[in-house]
């Protein structure tokens, strides 16, 4: 808050709530559109189309926490480890194999969910674009601006971000 605060050049308390609100509307759309989660020690629930190899793209991932699944009777059941093994892969995310794997729920569109340990540091680039994100929207509170020559400051901030972000290209 208080980097926040000293990058807007506010000195008063306030807009603590407004800020509050802005950073955490910056930090989720950073998140969003890095596909990377910068809570250490966060977790996140993948949901896995039936029993099919997954890459779990939403990173980066440190650990496999469980699979649960519902079974044909619609129960949830716990899958044991010993069912599935995982690989790294190198943007971060991290690849599940499914194998000897019992029946599931016939009509569940998303039967096995995945729950997995992910979060990494924020790194200078990320505080910096969340910053700018916040001024951005500080300084621009309405959806539109009128009278005015449109430009974009997200080109600034997705620059910043491009090291950081995880990009799927197996699905």
């Amino acid at each position: 808050m208080s980097d926040a605060k000293e990058f807007l050049r506010v000195d008063s308390s306030d807009e603590d709530t407004t800020i509050t609100a802005l950073l955490d509307a910056a930090v989720a759309w950073v998140e969003d559109y890095c596909n990377r989660s910068f809570t250490a020690g966060g977790s996140a629930v993948f949901h896995v189309e039936r029993w099919r190899n997954a890459a779990l793209a939403y990173g980066p991932v440190t650990a496999i926490t469980h699979v649960k699944y519902n079974d044909t009777a619609g129960a949830e059941q716990t899958l044991a480890a010993s069912k599935y093994y995982t690989t790294a892969a190198t943007d971060g995310g991290m690849l599940i194999y499914f194998h000897d794997t019992p029946d599931l729920e016939t009509y569940n569109a998303h039967p096995v969910r995945v729950t997995a340990a992910v979060g990494v540091e924020e790194s200078a680039n990320v505080k910096h674009a969340v910053k700018m994100l916040v001024a951005h929207w500080y300084e621009n509170r309405r959806a539109v601006v009128t009278g005015t020559i449109t430009a974009t400051i997200p080109i600034a901030v997705e620059s910043l971000l491009s090291v950081e972000r995880i990009i799927d290209s197996r699905q």
